[in-house]
């Protein structure tokens, strides 16, 4: 059973990880690029063509919102909570509590809700990553900037991201009505075919620039008691507390396998260029990233026997 879901889910994430991890290790091509390509361009694409077909109730994306918002707080909570136990220092515990809020359900995630899930999981899990995005750029900032005029600087960059307009734009042509794209035989139709079209390179693009972050990336074991601090609260204690907030919120059972497997995700990469710019201890914060995501292959293999694919 593990076999054949890490045959099946895990196998086709890894070899375009692999192959970004090698090109750039042969290489050593500009990463920025193709990173503001997918920021920029491609995702967004994605977003706007997977929320204008999105079969998903409003009250299901209302749960999925408070969901994500909850489950940032508890991590957050439970993190400080065990840094003072544990006589972490501040900015330490800054470090950790950034590490295990934000999970990675960018590159990682959404590929991995489409080969476990299939599109209806896909689907769901753009709304988790737009939400977790928005609060990255916002409360991450905020966080790692320790005060110093976070919040506008936080406000300042979500305005800028092109994934904000692209789900106001979705919304706001799911309101007036999809048909208006979907329906082939109009220009507005071809056009949303480009756009769609461009969606569909971000997967394996954004497989290949996880690769080829990871293949830069160094691991620093020189705090040890930090690393599997946070490894154990991001990978293992996620897991039982993402159950427990989908069940109070009554999400359906495909969101809460959803919400179980990406609340259980590895730290977000984005969070190593947060602790790198604010240098809110960026050696630990890599570290974790590194080998949380490592050790994911096989923590979400597990989830997943557990939990059943689609």
């Amino acid at each position: 059973m593990l076999a054949q879901i890490f045959s099946q889910v895990m196998v086709p994430i890894l070899v375009i990880v692999g192959a970004g991890y090698l090109l750039r290790r042969i290489t050593d091509f500009d990463l920025r690029p193709l990173s503001r390509v997918s920021l920029y361009l491609l995702s967004p694409a994605l977003i706007f063509s997977s929320l204008v077909e999105a079969e998903i109730s409003q009250g299901q994306t209302w749960r999925i919102i408070a969901f994500s918002v909850l489950l940032v707080g508890i991590m957050a909570a439970l993190t400080q909570a065990v840094g003072i136990a544990l006589s972490f220092s501040r900015e330490t515990n800054t470090a950790l509590m950034l590490s295990t809020m934000f999970t990675n359900t960018g590159n990682y995630g959404l590929p991995l809700a489409l080969f476990a899930f299939g599109q209806r999981g896909f689907e769901g899990a753009i709304l988790f990553f737009v939400v977790q995005a928005t609060l990255v750029q916002t409360l991450g900032i905020y966080m790692a900037s320790s005060g110093r005029g976070g919040s506008r600087a936080g406000l300042a960059t979500l305005f800028k991201m092109p994934q904000l307009y692209a789900v106001g734009a979705a919304l706001l042509l799911r309101w007036i009505g999809p048909d208006l794209v979907t329906q082939p035989g109009t220009v507005a139709a071809d056009l949303y075919r480009g756009i769609s079209l461009m969606g569909d390179a971000t997967i394996p693009l954004l497989l290949v620039i996880l690769g080829a972050e990871l293949a830069r990336a160094q691991v620093d074991m020189g705090d040890a008691t930090s690393i599997s601090t946070a490894l154990a609260i991001r990978l293992l204690a996620a897991i039982p507390i993402s159950y427990g907030l989908a069940y109070a919120l009554g999400l359906d059972d495909l969101t809460t396998k959803l919400a179980v497997v990406l609340g259980s995700m590895p730290t977000a990469v984005n969070v190593s260029l947060l602790a790198l710019e604010f240098d809110i201890r960026p050696k630990l914060v890599s570290s974790i990233v590194i080998v949380s995501t490592t050790l994911s292959f096989v923590t979400l293999t597990i989830l997943l026997g557990f939990l059943g694919t689609n």
